[in-house]
């Protein structure tokens, strides 16, 4: 049986400039590798976790296993996929290749490949929390201070966004904008937010 030992909400880097925020529960049990769920949030303010999974799970070692220790990763959805019924739950599996391979993607994560899960509570052996939905938000989990951190993402990818058409378009010419701002979000150089704090539901155990 794994218990619940940690939940918070996570920011990790997403696609064109808009980084996004998901839900990290954390079950762990002596003797076993730590499961990780990262759920997709209603109102995540970034790209979704199934595009850029692989950050995801970059952002999960580096906040919750800095030391290295190695996790499941499961990824929960809301709504339903290929079918099946909501709300999904899948382990992911990754190949592991030394980042000189792949400059591009953060971290040692690569090649997720998803594997559906019938009955999480059963592969846990322990209560799974779930929420409506429209109902599984960052206000939900970590309440005002929650809704602040994604509030605050969204504006940033808003700002990071007319930042870079605002260059573009003074520095093309007008037939080479518009061509160029199709590029322009995948190539753009910024820094991500490791240092910035996840923040945790109040009252979860710790």
């Amino acid at each position: 049986m794994l218990y619940l030992t940690r939940e918070l909400l996570l920011p990790y880097q997403g696609l064109d400039a808009f980084d996004g925020l998901c839900h990290i529960r954390t079950y762990e049990q002596t003797g076993r590798l730590p499961v990780v769920i990262a759920g997709e949030l209603d109102d995540n303010p970034g790209t979704s976790i199934a595009l850029v999974i692989e950050l995801v799970a970059a952002a999960v070692q580096r906040s919750e296993f800095s030391d290295g220790r190695e996790f499941n990763l499961i990824e929960h959805r809301r709504d339903a996929i290929d079918g099946r019924p909501s709300p999904t739950y899948s382990l992911v599996h990754f190949d592991h290749h030394p980042l000189q391979e792949s400059p591009d993607i953060e971290g040692e994560f690569r090649g997720p490949r998803w594997a559906p899960i019938d009955d999480v509570e059963h592969l846990l052996g322990c209560k799974v929390t779930a929420w409506e939905q429209g109902l599984y938000t960052a206000r939900a989990i970590a309440g005002e201070q929650g809704e602040r951190r994604r509030s605050e993402l969204a504006e940033n990818g808003k700002r990071i966004r007319a930042g870079i058409l605002a260059r573009l378009d003074a520095t093309c010419p007008d037939d080479q904008s518009d061509r160029l701002r199709s590029h322009a979000f995948a190539c753009q150089p910024r820094p991500f937010f490791s240092n910035l704090p996840s923040f945790s539901k109040p009252g979860s155990t710790l």
